[in-house]
């Protein structure tokens, strides 16, 4: 008996009917497609209770020319305990391929372990053949100033729109690259009423496997780990601890950046390809939330896209709730502010970004799950919740993540052209409000102090195609008069809307519930940097001509000798630059002096008479975009050696995520570090190894800090082995349980001791504040920052709860002692990027002792505060973003430097390096890594 006999036909014949397809299902299930031979009784079998299904899933067409997974795999998508490898599923794509002439293949990018990236395309034969025909329109309509309404018009009739869907991004939730090839399969080869339609009007765009990497690694860790485990609460840790070289969770954060290869091979798709929709799927909440957001939204997404997203989700949620699938719901996830995401790309570019969050195990096999009570409430966005205690498999997600698809690719299909017409619309809109309404463009100057950060910048606009022109002649506006050379973004253009999002503060309501996610992604305050907006058309007509790719730029060397200077005008490069010259000895001012008539402030460079060094400089400033100026002499200044340092950059096992960004920028800037695991920690001797230690930003409270995973865990190896081929990259284990454990803290209270300089990052200065490390500070509220809507973790609470919340904003800072080296290259009041973060009191001389009713604590000791959060009288302390309870935050530290031993602890309370997104915050660390000698022995220079 099928399953659709099994359950009450009424509901069913109410969503066939809704869909047109009452009439093709009256005779048989499937009809008119043949089922697959063994395909329903396998998925019956897999699927734990009828209600998780629908009868559109639970068989396979029978093909005679295409192979399906059945028959290629051997079992069905989904079935228990079992995982496809990366290359399993891309074998499998180009059978499909190879197979069918609705298919092809293309590869959309590499990951930086050497796996391509694929995506299938999928239509009828006719969409296939005009593939690059649909590219072509599609681009035209996603560039109005090109065509005119007329021609418009003809693409829309005469295209298709592309819907692409992305799966595994996230590599522990599995079971969306199963439930995306059964969907190729069935998109290709079902005669259905539905699925014709789909591919007559659409075309489908499917990347299975989006973190290849990740995903292997993964398959490795379930057969190594969890095969054969189906206790949920006696599980160990279900996910390898990389996903990618460089990131984990945080993979899903860079739509913004581009730079981890998932978000560039998508971005790649996107701008040569142009879909209406980007469907990314993911496995958190049951059973499938379709998201959309709860508000606030963000001002400059045009309106349609939400009224896109709202009108897939009801469509979804109606029809398979009219399958009596419970647990189907939309709304109750994020706020629908921030785009940050990969499916962000779309709704940046003037598509729609869509999401699933269906429900997983974190594993292949099938477990008996117990949902918390808020998850089982009837709401009207959720008017079938799903059972409180029920047994859930793979198949499970398969049924919904497959279901809830076909429900958006029919409803785009009979919409489809609405969708063209959309698209164009929404880029039309963004275009013309650049014509009609202010900023009409915004001015960067190019000279900001650190011109190499402003052409950063400038590139990062570009990877998002915002065009970037640069002034040919000065430029007289009525609100600012700016120099030939300057850099311009018209707002003209069909990312116009983006631009305007990207180079203006975010101001995230007050009122509003609390955010997923950060509030602030303005690029000028990330960089440190100013971009003008002009109200000033007269803009639109001025000499600008268009940066062809990145900008270029090259400093200089001058005079021949044989004492150079480099003056500190906040670069960024410094660090690099110091690295690069590491033979050479290098001198850092300490106060500012004048030199043949040039100011040079304090942190400028002196690097005495040298063999070799005027032929190292010329490269240095070549690539570094600095310029070196000689003298005769040693300038008469207090100064000091800045020698470079061994720098170790410890990653603990459990929680790399952070960490992995730090590690991408020092390797984009060519620094050498030693990676230093928990066991390279327990096994002393740092101070041998290590002149400078880095620890970042965890999300971990102190206990797991020093613990780490759990030992009941253990042993449990990350390596590379012929049984787990993937594993052991980027760092390897023979043991990745126990962390440092009390030996580890011992070893880092010795490093201290013996004159390192052991710095922290964010969260990470839990570890030395509250383990004791320093002395005479306490926390005084706050804890790991973490989203309360994205963590749900009893760790986030203390964060989350708290009255004082910065949740990813830019605040001002005051430096509470500007001679600090840390401090060199920035205005004594400046800004940071700041998530909510614990908060921490001044230090004191000597805190009270317990049962002490007449104790007090000691005088605050401010020589060991760097910074101090907040700024002038007069001047909002929020830049961009929002904040809440910031009497209780504005004069506490920012920046510790507290001796230790003989040696230093430097703990900021907010992170530099948070996702290389706040590129003016990260000079702050390299400061404290260039200067560590002069940190460490806290002599002052002296004038020679």
């Amino acid at each position: 008996m099928s399953r659709t006999s099994r359950r009450s036909l009424a509901p069913v014949v109410l969503a066939l009917a809704w869909l047109g397809l009452a009439d093709a299902r009256a005779q048989t299930p499937w009809a008119p497609d043949t089922a697959e031979p063994g395909s329903v009784a396998a998925i019956a079998q897999a699927t734990t209770e009828p209600r998780f299904s629908s009868p559109w899933v639970d068989y396979l067409p029978a093909s005679k020319h295409v192979p399906s997974p059945l028959r290629f795999f051997g079992r069905i998508m989904g079935a228990p305990g079992q995982l496809l490898y990366s290359r399993q599923a891309f074998a499998y794509a180009d059978a499909l391929q190879a197979a069918s002439p609705r298919v092809r293949v293309f590869t959309i990018g590499h990951t930086l372990e050497g796996r391509k990236i694929l995506m299938i395309a999928i239509a009828d034969r006719a969409g296939i053949r005009a593939l690059d025909r649909y590219r072509h329109d599609n681009a035209l309509l996603a560039d109005p100033r090109r065509i005119d309404a007329a021609q418009a018009k003809t693409l829309i009739d005469g295209s298709r729109p592309f819907y692409y869907i992305n799966a595994a991004l996230h590599s522990d939730e599995t079971g969306s690259t199963e439930a995306v090839l059964e969907l190729a399969y069935r998109l290709a080869v079902s005669n259905t009423p539905m699925i014709r339609r789909i591919r007559s009007k659409l075309v489908v765009l499917i990347n299975p496997v989006s973190n290849p990497d990740g995903r292997d690694k993964q398959v490795d860790w379930f057969y190594r780990y969890l095969k054969g485990k189906t206790d949920y609460a006696k599980l160990p840790r279900q996910a390898p601890p990389y996903w990618a070289h460089y990131t984990y969770v945080g993979i899903n954060r860079d739509a913004i950046q581009l730079t981890q290869s998932p978000f560039k091979a998508v971005a790649h798709m996107f701008f040569e390809w142009h879909p209406v929709v980007i469907h990314d799927l993911h496995e958190s909440e049951p059973l499938l939330m379709s998201w959309n957001g709860t508000g606030p939204y963000n001002p400059h997404i045009d309106p349609i896209a939400y009224g896109e997203f709202l009108a897939m989700s009801f469509q979804e949620v109606a029809a398979m709730t009219s399958f009596r699938m419970p647990g189907v719901e939309t709304w109750n996830f994020g706020e629908g502010f921030a785009y940050l995401y990969l499916d962000s790309i779309a709704m940046n570019h003037n598509a729609t970004g869509r999401g699933y969050e269906t429900f997983g195990n974190g594993s292949a096999e099938t477990m008996w799950r117990t949902l918390d009570p808020d998850d089982t409430t009837r709401h009207w966005w959720r008017l079938m919740p799903p059972p409180r205690h029920f047994l859930w498999s793979m198949r499970d997600t398969v049924n919904y993540e497959e279901t809830g698809l076909l429900v958006a690719l029919d409803y785009s299909a009979q919409n489809a052209r609405m969708l063209l017409r959309n698209f164009y619309d929404k880029s039309y809109d963004s275009w013309q409000q650049g014509l009609t309404r202010p900023p009409y463009g915004f001015v960067i100057p190019a000279n900001q102090g650190d011109p190499r950060r402003v052409a950063q910048m400038v590139e990062r606009l570009q990877k998002q195609h915002i065009e970037v022109g640069v002034a040919a002649a000065p430029l007289a506006l009525s609100d600012g008069h700016y120099p030939a050379g300057s850099y311009v973004v018209l707002a003209d253009q069909p990312y116009r809307n983006y631009a305007v999002d990207l180079l203006t503060p975010q101001h995230y309501p007050k009122d509003a519930k609390p955010p997923y996610d950060d509030v602030s992604w303005e690029l000028p305050a990330y960089y440190h940097l100013k971009a003008y907006p002009t109200a000033d058309r007269t803009i639109q007509h001025a000499q600008i001509t268009r940066l062809a790719g990145a900008p270029r730029l090259a400093g200089h060397v001058s005079g021949d000798g044989p004492v150079y200077l480099l003056a500190d005008t906040g670069q960024e490069s410094f660090l690099e630059a110091r690295f690069d010259l590491a033979r050479y000895h290098v001198e850092i001012a300490e106060r500012p002096f004048r030199v043949d008539g040039i100011d040079y402030p304090q942190g400028s460079w002196i690097l005495p008479a040298q063999t070799g060094l005027a032929h190292a400089l010329a490269r240095v400033a070549g690539h570094l975009d600095l310029d070196f100026a000689s003298t005769a002499r040693i300038p008469a200044v207090a100064r000091h050696e800045a020698p470079v340092p061994r720098l170790g950059l410890w990653v603990p096992w459990a929680d790399t995520d952070s960490i992995g960004w730090i590690r991408y920028s020092l390797d984009r800037r060519h620094i050498p570090y030693t990676y230093v695991r928990d066991e390279d920690i327990r096994a002393g001797h740092l101070r041998s190894k290590f002149d400078v230690l880095l620890y970042g930003r965890v999300d971990l409270e102190l206990a797991a800090q020093i613990h780490g995973l759990p030992k009941a865990w253990g042993p449990m190896p990350y390596e590379k082995t012929p049984q787990t081929p993937n594993l052991g990259t980027p760092a390897s284990s023979k043991d990745i349980t126990g962390g440092i454990g009390w030996r580890g803290m011992a070893q880092l209270q010795r490093f201290v001791d013996h004159g390192g300089l052991f710095i922290t990052l964010s969260s990470g200065s839990l570890l030395p504040i509250e383990g004791g490390m320093v002395q005479g500070i306490r926390r005084v509220s706050g804890g790991v920052a973490r989203s309360a809507a994205g963590a749900g973790s009893a760790a986030a609470a203390a964060s989350s709860d708290a009255v004082t919340q910065t949740p990813g904003s830019e605040v001002r800072v005051h430096f509470l002692h500007p001679h600090n080296p840390i401090a060199y290259g920035y205005p004594v009041d400046t800004s940071v990027f700041r998530e909510s973060e614990a908060l921490y009191s001044m230090p004191r001389r000597w805190l009270d002792e317990a049962y002490c009713t007449t104790c007090l604590d000691g005088p605050v000791d401010t020589r060991h505060v760097v910074m101090v959060w907040g700024g002038p009288t007069g001047k909002p302390f929020v830049i961009s973003g929002q904040a809440w309870g910031t009497a209780n935050l504005i004069g506490r530290p920012a920046i510790f430097d507290m001796p230790a031993g003989r040696g230093r602890v430097v703990a900021f309370d907010f992170n530099p390096m948070h996702r290389d997104l706040n590129r003016g915050d990260q000079r702050l660390l390299w400061n404290a890594i260039i200067n560590w000698r002069k940190l460490v022995d806290g002599r002052r220079g002296q004038a020679r």
